[in-house]
């Protein structure tokens, strides 16, 4: 076998993913200007792949091509190959995804773009198999033929790659595209829409395989609780909540969810799992907890909880970046059972096991157990049925629920389980401290509000330590991951800690994260801002020569977007801060963001959140700092919307206002003259 670790230059990386590929006989360089120097003074394209760590066919691909002998020759004879952590270098991962969508019409893991030594592409695909199938090219014959192009038709290859840099740099146009004429629509006419391509049995929208776009139900959801969406639309949003968490798609023993599910059913999912998804779960469920409070919504919170505390939080208190789906070198072999081995977990248990006797033939039917298996080669995925859901529902029956997944979980113990990336994703922690808040406010239950409550204490101090770096003279600066000592300054970055730090001062009064609110705020508008868009980078970085500095899309991809998360929180800020700069700043974005997000509502949802609400409608809650603490104002909060803001004064006076821009429409003094100006007449009459 060819001696790897003379050409091969992965192995003092401190990326998880990248060390998977150090044995690897393709001679890979990490990303950076050696490699791309090597590149132009060979004159050889470049075969960029970008992946991550727990990604399955990322992995499929590893094992059929990159460990190859032949394949690898290949690629070291014609190419310089660059090996890239699509969590260390989000934005180099964004810019080569849309030149995939032009090629492709698609994009995902593993990304296999083929670039001129300039890193201007000439194509771009995903994974591609060893061996051709049907309608998909091996990766051999894909080498040989772009080879055979670079050499032969090179000036046709340079003119293709100028016209999708060009593209690009125009922005694209998403497809299943929905028109609007006039105003921003509301919410009725945007799921009026986009009814066209509902699963009415299902629920969800589009074809597999389906993604949980938490972002869209969570604006659905708070829609419905601002009574803006009619019964039958609200019937669906509910219903395809309910099938996601009865599906495989949730993680029935140990709570949480993977990436996608494969199938309308939401049956069989991808099994890797993500923080950025488990931060978008928890920020959805808070919403549907206060709409459909029912045990299957209150116990995939918290055990979600669960599931974070004790597999994906580290020692330096921050949460890991992702587990993989594969474990033992087969896909979601730790999460399936046989019909046999299912009933071993039923057997076996020492607490249940008469229980389980006794229910047998129901618990089958419930979690969907059978000898054929609903996954691969016999195995199933555990999921609960739709058919069963009147005895589930019932006290004994979700107390049984309960015990099954308690022994699922336990027998767990005693399997391999997938390997976690324990590298730190700042964005990604921001943002599931901003869902830890949204728990802490909009959970009605008190042990769960407790458990996120303990959760969020102990990671605050961890984001702090871990990724804010002070610079002297130039205030705090933002270190991407933890496996790299720096890093530039990423947009999405410093918005999700933007966002966090708002709504941490929101739920505990406490000054100094408003003072951070408002400076990262500052420091996002001066450094990100380019016309009518946020860059990916800070517009003083000096990579431009390497590959452009992308406009951040307005579009939700893997997690929501960053730049309309941005205009959500500035609009919140206005109100806020009572700045109409802020506003007459952001307007040319706003319209800009208006006319993309209404081209694809469901690929937007917080685009949605964003650009729902007229400005006019955002108000200002003013009220004592004490009250932070106060179980009653605690438990009143959950009435209060993302157009509302809450702000806290020190007054001796007890005093409250609610004011919008420029002045203050309700004032009093005192908690419960507070609760009974702002409960509906109805309410108020039916709580005496």
């Amino acid at each position: 076998m060819t001696d790897v670790t003379t050409f091969n230059r992965l192995k003092d990386e401190k990326s998880a993913y990248l060390l998977q590929h150090q044995n690897n006989p393709v001679h890979w360089w990490s990303y950076g200007p050696e490699a791309l120097l090597f590149a132009k003074e060979m004159n050889r394209p470049i075969f960029l792949s970008i992946g991550y760590s727990s990604c399955h066919w990322c992995h499929v691909m590893a094992h059929e091509s990159f460990e190859d002998e032949q394949t690898a020759k290949f690629l070291n004879e014609n190419f310089v190959c660059i090996k890239v952590d699509r969590e260390e270098q989000p934005d180099l991962d964004n810019y080569y995804q849309a030149a995939c969508q032009l090629f492709t019409n698609g994009g995902g893991w593993p990304l296999s773009a083929f670039l001129l030594p300039d890193m201007r592409p000439f194509f771009v695909g995903t994974y591609f198999p060893k061996t051709a199938r049907q309608n998909e090219t091996s990766f051999m014959d894909l080498l040989k033929e772009l080879t055979r192009a670079y050499n032969e038709e090179h000036d046709k290859i340079i003119e293709n790659a100028t016209k999708v840099t060009e593209t690009i740099a125009g922005g694209l146009t998403p497809k299943d595209k929905v028109e609007f004429q006039g105003h921003f629509p509301s919410p009725m006419a945007v799921l009026e829409a986009v009814k066209q391509f509902r699963d009415e049995e299902n629920g969800g929208h589009g074809n597999p395989p389906k993604f949980p776009q938490f972002a869209f139900y969570e604006w659905a959801l708070e829609q419905m609780l601002e009574g803006m969406i009619t019964k039958e639309h609200g019937d669906h949003i509910v219903k395809t909540l309910e099938n996601m968490l009865l599906g495989g798609l949730f993680d029935h023993a140990r709570g949480g969810v993977h990436r996608y599910s494969t199938d309308e059913k939401w049956l069989v999912p991808h099994f890797e799992k993500m923080l950025y998804d488990q931060a978008g779960l928890l920020k959805m469920l808070s919403k549907l907890s206060l709409i459909y409070g029912s045990p299957l919504v209150y116990d995939a919170i918290f055990n979600t909880l669960e599931y974070l505390e004790n597999e994906m939080l580290g020692e330096n208190k921050i949460f890991f970046a992702a587990q993989d789906a594969d474990s033992e070198g087969v896909e979601g072999l730790y999460f399936t059972y046989t019909k046999e081995e299912f009933e071993d977990v039923l057997n076996n248990n020492d607490d249940e096991g008469e229980t389980f006797a006794k229910n047998r033939d129901k618990i089958f039917n419930w979690f969907q157990i059978s000898e054929q298996g609903n996954f691969e080669n016999g195995l199933n995925v555990i999921s609960l049925s739709r058919a069963h859901l009147e005895e589930i529902y019932t006290q004994d029956g979700w107390d049984l629920v309960r015990k099954v997944r308690g022994a699922i979980l336990n027998d767990r113990k005693e399997r391999i389980p997938p390997a976690t990336d324990n590298k730190g994703i700042a964005s990604w922690n921001f943002m599931m401290v901003t869902a830890l808040v949204d728990i802490m406010q909009y959970c009605r239950i008190e042990a769960i509000r407790n458990r996120a409550s303990t959760l969020f204490n102990h990671v605050i101090e961890g984001v702090y330590k871990e990724f804010l770096v002070a610079k002297d003279g130039q205030g705090m600066k933002i270190r991407h991951t933890t496996t790299k000592e720096t890093s530039l300054p990423y947009f999405e970055d410093y918005v999700f800690f933007s966002e966090a730090m708002l709504r941490v001062y929101e739920i505990t009064g406490n000054p100094i994260f408003k003072d951070n609110f408002k400076d990262t705020l500052n420091f996002i508008a001066k450094e990100f801002k380019s016309g009518t868009h946020f860059k990916t980078r800070a517009l003083a970085t000096t990579d431009f020569e390497l590959y452009p500095n992308q406009n951040f899309s307005f579009y939700d991809s893997s997690f929501k977007s960053a730049a309309a998360t941005m205009i959500h929180i500035a609009r919140r800020a206005a109100i806020l801060f009572g700045d109409r700069e802020i506003e007459d700043e952001l307007l040319s974005i706003s319209e800009e963001m208006t006319h993309e997000v209404l081209k694809n509502p469901l690929g937007s949802g917080e685009g949605l959140r964003a650009l729902t609400y007229p400005k006019e409608a955002y108000r200002v809650i003013k009220v004592p700092r004490e009250w932070a603490k106060e179980v009653n104002f605690i438990n009143f909060i959950p009435y209060f919307m993302s157009r509302f803001v809450l702000d806290y004064i020190d007054n001796a006076e007890n005093r409250f206002e609610i004011c919008a821009m420029g002045q203050c429409e309700l004032s009093g003094i005192g908690l419960e003259e507070f609760m009974k100006s702002l409960t509906p007449a109805d309410e108020a009459q039916n709580n005496q």
